[in-house]
């Protein structure tokens, strides 16, 4: 049988498991894989019968399990030993997992921003139909006597508590009940509650309604965003609309897009009805 048995030169066999040749002659010198054997003329060959081997060695060490770690365990391979070593790896490989699900979150929600961005038309109000999405809000309100600098602070222990990054996309969230009176749109008292609020699917989510909401885009610094509310009452007023649920400020990757304050993009939206 081994007369018959099918061989492969270094760079055949590195091909055949997708490494460069240099790999092959690397663990060959330091003895953490060897050829098959070698010809009379001094060649060495590799077998069908090494990938399976040569397959676990590369698994293990794309979680950086130590060389010598590996050829303990390859110079007298058993069960108990692979099942320690496949449990402890396990628990690193879904932890980098979660990290990269983290950066494609963040890059999902990069192009949708970018994209949306791209449509925005400031200062007009538009009504659209939007499904309920999943939000998370904070437990604590936010005290706006505040300096502006500490407010931006209050984010990072918020975000961290959901275990998501502060790229994911947030806000703050005025409860109806405690800003404005239905049909009068009064500006917000100054002693009234708001809280933080995040887009994500932590264990304390609640679902945002569907319906309709009326949307309008700021441009500027905060201080300045009361003119922007004064042009959505003022719309919603004139078309017969009454507020039907929480007003949502969504900041859109502010300092990642500018550097400049009076270049920031909120976006404002709250349920309405007529």
């Amino acid at each position: 049988m081994k007369l018959y048995e099918k061989t492969f030169s270094t760079g055949e066999f590195a091909k055949l498991v997708e490494v460069n040749k240099d790999t092959l002659l690397y663990y060959d010198k330091i003895d953490l894989f060897k050829p098959a054997g070698t010809f009379e003329n001094g060649y060495r060959y590799y077998t069908y019968s090494q990938v399976d081997q040569f397959s676990a060695i590369q698994s293990l060490r794309a979680v950086d399990l130590p060389i010598k770690e590996l050829k303990h365990y390859f110079s007298s391979p058993n069960v108990e030993d692979l099942q320690r070593l496949a449990m402890q790896q396990n628990e690193k490989v879904a932890k980098e997992i979660q990290k990269l699900q983290h950066i494609q979150q963040f890059l999902e929600r990069t192009v949708a921003l970018t994209k949306e961005l791209e449509q925005v038309v400031l200062s007009e109000v538009t009504i659209q139909a939007l499904p309920a999405e999943p939000v998370v809000y904070s437990s604590e309100r936010i005290d706006w006597t505040k300096p502006m600098e500490e407010l931006y602070e209050l984010f990072t222990p918020f975000h961290k508590t959901l275990g998501v990054k502060s790229t994911a996309a947030y806000g703050v969230v005025y409860p109806k009940e405690e800003y404005w009176k239905s049909n009068n749109f009064m500006e917000p008292e100054s002693e009234a509650e708001s809280y933080l609020f995040c887009h994500t699917d932590a264990p304390s989510v609640v679902m945002k309604p569907a319906g309709d909401y009326a949307i309008i885009y700021h441009k500027g610094p905060f201080e300045e965003i009361q003119r922007t509310y004064n042009i959505l009452f003022s719309h919603l007023k004139k078309k017969g609309f009454e507020l039907d649920g929480d007003i949502h400020e969504e900041y859109l990757l502010h300092s990642i897009v500018t550097k400049e304050e009076e270049n920031y993009i909120t976006k404002i939206s709250v349920k309405v009805k007529q």
